[in-house]
């Protein structure tokens, strides 16, 4: 059931497993510390949150998203950076500079973002634009409940792990051009994260596996990937998913630390 908070926010959950709607606010011009304070309390217990009919400019949607904390520059990812806005990265199927988008085919496969990097991304924030006539959803999953619904023996397991993430695991870079992919393997080496993260604000436990895992440090790829595919199955099972039909006017914030999620090529 919808609920007001005392700021006045209006919070609607959008599914069982993750997700809420906040109305009853205009993000696009003044908003106050403490409005500010319980959209962050919102988004970790929801772990998602969605503002809906949103108009604004690339320096707007900077301005609102750095009141979370300090935005990245994507030098991992310099191929995607907005010209005018290195903090804002452009997905889009469409032609950039009279050549095929190396967006098109992002995010194919269950992650969470920059895992890849030394520097994984705390949240994401994502404005819909455009979108095609049908399609184009993306579904997240809820990895704090994930890691709750293992076995005690199994978070045992799982805890004492750290997932080696790769970038030639990202879906899609067959379709994408030699440069891109041979500049982005350069950029982003084999790196391990802890399989376990605790979030710093709520003090929740969540995995931290995805697809673009190739093994466990420590642990051969052969070891490694039947636990890899039943996590990352258990993670993503129905009852744990949140499919986003997209609107023009959406903006989408996601905390990568609890979640996981996947773009859907079914436009």
């Amino acid at each position: 059931m919808p609920y007001v908070t005392n700021t006045g926010l209006t919070v609607r959950p959008l599914s069982n497993a993750l997700g809420a709607e906040i109305s009853g606010i205009d993000i696009t011009g003044e908003v106050s510390d403490a409005q500010i304070d319980a959209i962050r309390s919102i988004w970790n217990q929801y772990h998602i949150i969605l503002f809906r009919g949103v108009d604004w400019s690339p320096a707007q949607q900077v301005a609102f998203s750095s009141r979370f904390g300090s935005l990245d520059p994507h030098d991992a990812t310099p191929f995607s950076r907005h010209a005018d806005h290195p903090e804002v990265m452009v997905i889009t199927n469409k032609e950039r500079d009279g050549k095929p988008s190396d967006t098109r085919n992002t995010g194919r496969n269950w992650h969470s973002d920059y895992a890849y990097t030394g520097r994984p991304a705390a949240a994401s924030m994502l404005y819909c634009l455009e979108m095609p006539e049908v399609g184009g959803n993306t579904m997240f999953c809820n990895m704090a409940r994930a890691y709750d619904d293992l076995s005690d023996k199994m978070k045992q397991v799982v805890e004492d792990l750290h997932s080696v993430y790769d970038f030639s695991l990202v879906a899609g870079l067959a379709e994408r051009t030699p440069e891109y992919v041979k500049e982005q393997l350069r950029l982003n080496p084999p790196i391990a994260h802890p399989a376990v993260r605790v979030h710093p604000d709520s003090g929740v436990k969540a995995l931290y596996v995805s697809e673009r895992v190739s093994h466990f440090d420590g642990m051969t790829r052969a070891e490694s990937v039947p636990l890899i595919d039943y996590l990352c199955s258990h993670a993503t099972r129905p009852e744990n998913v949140y499919r986003h039909v997209w609107q023009p006017g959406d903006f989408i914030g996601w905390d990568n630390r609890t979640t996981m999620h996947v773009a859907l090529a079914d436009f």
